[in-house]
């Protein structure tokens, strides 16, 4: 008796699992809305400041933000993103004789418009779960810089900036209409987001520390929720 109820159960998990794959659930030409957040890595001039002064989850803040979104077919979607973060960064510490530490936060508003690769749709099996990879340009307005306290270096608010991402989803839909995401993105804007850019005298003057990379850089991890109309 076992066996046959052991055989009947296989029967029908196998029929189940060949009923799933033989049927694919496509998002064509639907519009749908979602809501997301979760922390968030600043990295962008003295960033080291906080490690070396005991504070390295000084850089780890949060972003919230909603999106809407187009797909296009089952492998190509559009996706339009407004999110607000809390950022955090530091002016000079090494060019100044008490090489203090000077941390300030800032506010921002970041909007991108992103090309979504969904992977699922390059294959034959149905699936609640979709992976899909994206790029996406936009701007960041960043604003309400706090005081430092440096003693001669200035951070310009507010500041409108260019910048670029590439980011992947793991998404799962419980239903036709609703699903759930995380998104885990890059995300990078031109010098000024950070209410800092290095002068040419600074920079000629080879400061270490500030002169470096010329781009502030966000790494984001989100959770959210979808809906698909």
């Amino acid at each position: 008796m076992k066996r046959i109820v052991g055989l009947a159960l296989a029967i029908f998990a196998s029929c189940a699992i060949v009923s799933a794959q033989s049927v694919k659930h496509s998002h064509e030409g639907r519009f749908y809305l979602g809501a997301q957040l979760g922390p968030m890595l600043n990295i962008n001039e003295n960033h080291f400041s906080y490690k070396e002064n005991g504070k390295p989850l000084g850089l780890i803040t949060y972003q919230a933000g909603i999106v809407g979104g187009y797909d296009f077919n089952d492998i190509f979607g559009l996706r339009l993103s407004v999110s607000y973060a809390k950022n955090a960064s530091a002016c000079n510490t090494r060019n100044t004789s008490a090489h203090g530490f000077y941390p300030y936060t800032f506010s921002s508003v970041n909007a991108f418009v992103d090309a979504i690769l969904d992977m699922h749709g390059l294959s034959d099996l149905a699936s609640f779960f979709r992976i899909k990879l994206y790029g996406g340009m936009g701007l960041g307005h960043s604003f309400n810089m706090t005081d430092s306290g440096h003693p001669w270096q200035d951070v310009s608010d507010p500041n409108t900036v260019f910048g670029f991402r590439f980011g992947g989803i793991v998404e799962y839909n419980f239903s036709d209409h609703f699903g759930i995401y995380g998104d885990l993105c890059g995300e990078a804007y031109t010098d000024k987001y950070n209410g800092l850019m290095p002068s040419a005298e600074e920079q000629a003057n080879d400061y270490e520390g500030y002169g470096g990379f010329p781009l502030d850089l966000r790494g984001l991890v989100s959770v959210g929720v979808l809906y698909r109309f």
